[in-house]
């Protein structure tokens, strides 16, 4: 064995001869400073939005775990000649799980005393996931975008990058264990042992990033959270623990180039890589190869020259903390925006929660218990012997000073740089409109009136349903719900309307047409001549193009090609078309449509039914700025859940009256049923919520606005 040791060069013996370990055992000054930079970059990214790119400081991460856990298991083989299987994971829970408890249980407890009940118990669930480490899984099998969730967001989401860390970690020491033991017997290899294992790493880098293309394409929303899809990035860390001997004969003056070049690379991934677009692959591709060299130019040197950057004590003590950072960033923002909304204390004050949680989390719990060699496998004289003194208090405080200033000037910025929604009045209905203002009937002035009630309100009323059983009700009921899946549609069961109706309307679209279709059944139920058949799909747009949705995207077309086919073939005397205002992408691109390219969409598909139905009708969705499940918590007031009309919704509807007119159709403002003429939706309206979550109406709502709606379909002549 020690022959063999002697021709396998691993990169712990070169640590040793080359005293690269500075500051705690096995840390390298440069790493510690990467680590910062990542950590800084995410906290601002969560907490102002800005840089755009922000999210990237995860990817960094991935690079660094890879390379440093891969370099441990190198180093112990060198060490003992075998890799203990108990020994690595008892470090890995020492390492990670006393600070990760301790958040856990935190943030749930936070979160049952502030959260309504509803998103409680989705938190306590999130935070099960977390410990148990399938954090990633249960945010991709419920659909979350990590980049447009339309629920609230998870105070624990950011969990789900230690779940992929770990599940990777619970394969890779077995992978190289076996190669490890196959090839380190057979002496005639001599070095190949290092060669296999590189290869080995090399084919899981290449196959998870070509299924990360595969399904960064076809369900970005799975990608962000799937370890298959992020499992090459930590396999290039892995990759360059392995190949360390070579990064040893890099020359001296060329180390800290290739740093700097690094350096600007992350930097640049920074600014240029947008939220969904081609995210994780090829995307993360820049931050990732970036952070491997700066890695790689300072492998096999204790001289890190004109990296100061890095290397201060500042940035050193930053990366030890780093986890803790990490940690504890998300929950205090999400909770902290909960409780406090847009006050201008929230930025500075979740600043200073965050550096004070995580600078006592890690000075009392995560470095006491990772280095007592009770809990470890060094022993204490060795562990005392080669620990050196970590940066002064001094360092400390300027450490954490730096971040709370970066942090505020941060917000100052983006603050000022940002394009804030703001309420945009609501246009004159088409039909009625005058030089004086709009003119309602009496049902939609009546409504008018509980809206300008209701946006006054200090207090929340007593609501029923209450707003716990309102963001935790379903979108629509069974009926509907069952017309709105994925499968054929059912054209008798999903027909409403008096037996003797004689006219007859389709409506098509997506989740947002299917609560609708609630409404639209209120009222011929009601009685008159017409008769509604639903066929709205829920996360089914109704488009020329097959818009990117979910899990159901790849159902939408059947869906949507069986809609026009009844359309075609039963010749309705009009067909009413919803779909939701958000920015959408056409499958495998990730870009958000631009306004043009939704009208040639939409115009589209409208053209293949236009000469089978008497009139086109788009119905405008609901204004979504604020959700509900977000803005409301147990200490929250009625302004917190106030939304505007946003630009973007202003947008899809200036887009779909364009449609509407180059159709001979007619286009529905849905304002006047949502918010006052200021463009201000409250959350609720006499003693109903309005809304579940940030876009669908509750049925509730939907039973009490169907005469508005039915006046206003009577006034523009639809009815």
């Amino acid at each position: 064995m020690s022959s063999l040791l002697e021709r396998l060069p691993v990169i712990g013996s070169r640590f040793k001869r080359s005293g690269v370990r500075t500051g705690k055992v096995g840390q390298r000054p440069d790493i510690q400073g990467l680590r910062a930079f990542a950590v800084i970059a995410v906290i601002l990214d969560h907490l102002l939005s800005w840089p755009k790119g922000g999210f990237v400081g995860v990817d960094i991460f991935f690079v660094i775990s890879g390379f440093v856990i891969t370099a441990s298991l190198l180093r112990e083989y060198e060490r003992t000649g075998g890799i203990s299987f108990w020994g690595f994971y008892k470090r890995r829970i020492n390492r990670i799980m006393p600070a990760a408890v301790l958040v856990l249980i935190t943030t749930v407890a936070v979160a049952y005393a502030t959260f309504s009940s509803t998103r409680f118990m989705s938190t306590l669930w999130d935070g099960l996931s977390a410990f148990l480490f399938s954090a990633n899984w249960r945010f991709a099998a419920i659909g979350t975008d990590y980049f447009q969730a339309d629920g609230p967001v998870s105070p624990l989401q950011h969990f789900w990058s230690l779940a992929v860390e770990e599940q990777y970690y619970f394969v890779w020491p077995a992978v190289m264990a076996a190669v490890l033991v196959v090839f380190g017997r057979r002496k005639a290899q001599g070095g190949a042992t290092r060669t296999v294992t590189g290869i080995a790493i090399g084919v899981i880098a290449l196959g998870s990033f070509a299924w990360a293309l595969h399904e960064t394409a076809n369900s970005p929303a799975t990608a962000y959270f799937s370890t298959f899809s992020r499992g090459w990035e930590l396999a290039v860390g892995a990759g360059l623990a392995i190949a360390a001997p070579f990064f040893t004969t890099i020359p001296g003056k060329l180390r800290p180039v290739l740093a700097w070049i690094g350096i600007a690379g992350m930097v640049a991934a920074l600014f240029v890589t947008e939220a969904g677009v081609n995210f994780p692959a090829p995307g993360a591709a820049l931050p990732v190869v970036s952070a491997a060299v700066v890695i790689a130019a300072g492998t096999g040197t204790s001289r890190h020259r004109g990296l100061s950057v890095l290397t201060n004590p500042i940035s050193r003590y930053l990366g030890d903390i780093s986890y803790s950072l990490y940690l504890w960033h998300f929950p205090i923002i999400v909770i902290g925006a909960a409780i406090f909304g847009d006050s201008p204390y929230f930025y500075p004050g979740a600043a200073a929660a965050i550096l004070i949680m995580s600078y006592f989390s890690y000075e009392l719990v995560e470095d006491p218990i990772r280095t007592n060699s009770w809990l470890t496998t060094l022993n204490r004289s060795r562990r005392k012997k080669e620990r050196i003194v970590s940066p002064g208090y001094k360092y400390k405080a300027l450490s954490l000073l730096a971040v709370a200033a970066l942090t505020v000037s941060g917000a100052a910025l983006a603050r000022t740089t940002s394009t804030q929604s703001t309420p945009v009045a609501a246009p004159k209905p088409a039909a009625t409109a005058a030089a004086d203002g709009p003119k309602y009937g009496p049902a939609v002035t009546a409504l008018q009136a509980q809206i300008t009630t209701a946006l006054a309100a200090t207090d929340w009323p007593a609501l029923n349903p209450t707003m716990d059983q309102a963001i935790a009700s379903q979108e629509a009921s069974p009926d509907i719900k069952s017309c709105g899946g994925s499968g054929p549609v059912n054209d008798a069961a999903c027909t409403w309307g008096q037996p003797g109706a004689t006219k007859t309307a389709f409506i098509v679209g997506d989740s947002i047409a299917a609560t609708y279709t609630g409404v639209l059944r209120d009222i011929v139920n009601a009685g008159g001549d017409w008769k509604i058949k639903g066929y709205a799909t829920f996360g089914c747009v109704f488009a020329a193009d097959l818009i990117a949705t979910g899990s159901i995207t790849d159902k939408c077309t059947a869906r949507n090609e069986q809609a026009v086919a009844a359309i075609n073939a039963q010749h309705p005397d009009m067909v009413i078309i919803a779909n939701n205002y958000l920015p959408r992408a056409v499958n495998g691109s990730n870009t958000p449509m631009t306004p043009d390219e939704w009208a040639k969409s939409a115009a589209g598909i409208a053209n293949r039914i236009k000469g089978a139905t008497g009139k086109i009708v788009y119905l405008s969705a609901p204004p979504a700025e604020v959700n509900i499940g977000e803005c409301y918590t147990k200490v929250s007031k009625p302004d917190s859940c106030v939304s505007t009309v946003t630009s973007q919704w202003q947008s899809i509807a200036q887009t779909e009256q364009a449609v509407a007119v180059s159709l001979g159709g007619t286009w529905v403002d849905s304002r006047p049923w949502f918010c006052d003429s200021n463009g201000r939706c409250p959350s609720f309206v006499g003693s109903i919520p309005t809304k579940l979550d940030r876009n669908h109406m509750t049925q509730d709502y939907g039973h009490h606005i169907a005469g508005a709606v039915q006046e206003t379909l009577k006034v523009q002549a639809i009815l």
